[in-house]
């Protein structure tokens, strides 16, 4: 019980927050992070100023539609997990009963 109540008592505290994970330096992930950041400069380099702002609005409706679908995910995968432990816990469709007190 003592994992349980730590997770619980750090989610409470705010102090949980996987979509706040720090990129690990050197990652693959952050690689191609700033390989994007990259090609966006080159691509920003190209417009003038209105096609700039196209560009970042369109850019802002894409991350905002990545974090929607991130979340979705999360909430999919969690719920998955909770369904695995319940299903720990039945047997024929019934909850499991301890046989020792």
């Amino acid at each position: 019980m003592v994992q349980k109540e730590k997770v619980l008592r750090e989610l409470y505290r705010g102090r949980l927050m996987p979509a706040e994970k720090s990129i690990v330096p050197g990652s693959e992930f952050q690689k191609q992070q700033h390989r994007l950041v990259e090609l966006e400069k080159e691509i920003e380099a190209m417009l003038d100023e209105k096609e700039k702002e196209r560009l970042h609005e369109y850019l802002t409706v894409q991350n905002n539609l990545l974090y929607s679908v991130g979340e979705e995910r999360f909430i999919e995968g969690f719920r998955m997990g909770a369904k695995l432990i319940l299903e720990i816990f039945e047997k024929d469709g019934e909850q499991v009963k301890p046989i020792t007190g």
